[in-house]
């Protein structure tokens, strides 16, 4: 029976000419869980809005068709009369998160709903739980990491057990261990309790929600494309077309399919191992083992003899609140690397960052951390910004002029630019990021990934030696993902050092020289991406997973796949198709 029925929806926002859904239909019948699949700018967002009622109650827009969910017309109920029916989770948790601890972050949802004392007890209890916040219950959210938050964001909504759960990339910020519990959590609400789930992917989590999902509505332009299967989004690489990106495992068997037509394709990791074990053991296929470890190289080797930049040696960092964020961190960093460091959520990634930019100050007196020969503990925020500077993976906690232009070009007139050098310089780097067409866009106007790029122009136009982005892909599809790296990759040759912190293991193993591993403020491991993902024991000990097509390789290896697999052509050479 369908609890979400959608008929011809056209959404057109205030000041737009083009509707950002256009005659959109589909149904969602209880128990489903629905990935809502598509590039930035799809409409994804609208759409979840539009179900929950933000759209038009909210957000003004002319909404034309008809919208029905579990019996209501959320054109004709307030956001508040919808929420027993649809919960919401964005992909901003700043947003959703606000009360003063997290247990009361999370009870404020089922409070708010009238539930009995005991029942709001056992829902804060299942949603800490489930999202990894257990023992966290009397912190203030703002000590919370970024992906912290998003779990909590998650968890308020869970607490208030909803009919329809709606979720708007809401794994982007965790872990890689993280995305799978919090599915995992998630999932269990569908089938346990029949709650029906959305959620809305636009490519750098598809891996994880393609594992779960038994539907897919996918949008591209305002308008379905296709919907049913999660395999009709990839036989014919219509996610791929489109910007989405395929999961590995399913790019995979498409090339395998060149030489074996009938074969199938899957969507998932467990799907693909026991798919490649059946064809293995039948003969279809065999192993041909790699020659040496590591083999061919997926591309030029890393560059790794530029001269130290930064050396951190014994940095402990206490919060105020007597949380200890680093514990000991040794590390330096080269000139012309582009670094990836990860580790799970609350591992020090950004409290170490902060430390290296001179946000913050080491909490003991013989640490040191020195940029460029400047020793950033005793100097000013001036000197330092030549030196390093830092984009926050939430591009609103650095923005704040009114249109694009004005924002980049704020530091080079604060440097005292002239204005003809300040108007090249910002025209420059627009261009350099394909942005420019934005020049005279009002901030508040631009959707989050653009919001992005406008925080990372305002820092490159500045011209820094070292520059370290955190999140840098976050809510990105993999189109642009994969072309935001590129950029940086070509801003190496113009002498500029990147480190990215991430959880995008993919990202990191195509494009990073060197990979830290962070874990309980220390470093883990920090080579290569191949000597790092193969370390499968100590990533999983780290709540880390290496790539998927990784994964794969890890789990067949008694076939003789090497572990350190890294891309799925590496995968394929290892393959010998006999029938």
């Amino acid at each position: 029976m369908p609890v979400v029925e959608v008929s011809d929806l056209t959404v057109t926002y205030l000041r737009k000419k083009e509707p950002a859904l256009k005659n959109v239909s589909f149904k969602i019948n209880e128990g489903e869980f629905v990935g809502l699949l598509g590039p930035l700018g799809a409409g994804k967002t609208t759409l979840l809005y539009t179900l929950v009622g933000i759209i038009p109650h909210t957000i003004p827009a002319r909404v034309k068709g008809t919208v029905v969910v579990d019996g209501k017309n959320p054109l004709d109920h307030t956001v508040a009369e919808m929420v027993t029916s649809i919960g919401l989770v964005i992909d901003d948790p700043t947003v959703q998160v606000f009360n003063l601890t997290v247990e009361d972050d999370v009870a404020f949802g089922p409070m708010n709903l009238g539930m009995p004392e005991d029942e709001i007890e056992r829902n804060v209890e299942y949603a800490l739980r489930a999202t990894r916040l257990k023992g966290l219950e009397k912190r203030h959210p703002k000590e919370l990491s970024g992906g912290q938050q998003q779990a909590l964001s998650i968890a308020g909504v869970l607490a208030m057990r909803p009919k329809v759960l709606a979720l708007d990339e809401p794994i982007s910020m965790l872990d890689p261990v993280g995305k799978s519990i919090v599915l995992k959590a998630i999932n269990e609400l569908n089938l346990e309790y029949g709650i029906t789930c959305i959620i809305a992917e636009s490519g750098s989590d598809l891996e994880e929600v393609m594992n779960i999902v038994n539907r897919v509505v996918v949008l591209n332009e305002g308008e379905v494309l296709v919907e049913g299967d999660p395999k009709v989004a990839v036989e014919d690489r219509l996610l791929e077309r489109i910007g989405v990106g395929l999961p590995q495992v399913s790019e995979l068997f498409l090339k395998l399919r060149e030489k074996l037509p009938d074969l199938d394709v899957p969507v998932s990791l467990e799907e693909a191992i026991e798919l490649l074990r059946e064809y293995l053991n039948e003969g279809t296929i065999k192993v041909r083992p790699r020659e040496g470890k590591g083999g061919k190289p997926s591309r030029n080797p890393p560059r790794m003899g530029g001269s130290d930049y930064v050396r951190v040696s014994n940095l402990h960092y206490t919060y105020p609140s007597g949380v200890k964020a680093l514990n000991g961190v040794n590390l330096t960093l080269r000139e012309g690397e582009l670094v990836g460091i990860i580790g799970q959520n609350g591992s020090g990634k950004t409290t170490l960052s902060f430390c290296i930019v001179g946000i913050y100050k080491p909490t003991n007196p013989d640490a040191e951390v020195i940029v460029d020969g400047v020793d950033v503990t005793k100097s000013s925020t001036f000197e330092i910004i030549r030196k390093v500077n830092y984009i926050f993976q939430n591009p609103d906690a650095m923005l704040f002029s009114k249109d694009v232009y004005e924002e980049v070009s704020f530091g080079p007139k604060m440097l005292e630019y002239d204005e003809e050098t300040t108007k090249r310089l910002v025209e420059d780097v627009l261009k350099f990021l394909g942005i420019e067409e934005h020049k005279h866009t009002l901030i508040v106007d631009l959707p989050k990934y653009l919001r992005t790029m406008v925080g990372l122009a305002s820092v490159l136009v500045l011209k820094p030696r070292m520059l370290i982005v955190d999140e840098p892909t976050n809510g990105l599809d993999r189109k642009e993902s994969i072309r935001l790296m590129r950029h940086l990759r070509e801003l190496i040759k113009e002498g500029i050092t990147f480190v990215i912190i991430t959880h995008d293991m993919r990202l990191v193993s195509e494009f990073c020289d060197r990979v830290i591993v962070m874990s309980n403020g220390q470093v883990l491991l920090d080579g290569t991406p191949r000597e790092v993902f193969s370390r499968h024991e100590v990533l999983r000990r780290a709540s880390l997973k290496p790539p998927q097509i990784t994964q794969l390789a890890a789990a067949l290896r008694d076939f003789g796949f090497a572990e350190d697999t890294l891309t799925v052509n590496e995968f394929l050479d290892q393959l010998e198709v006999v029938g």
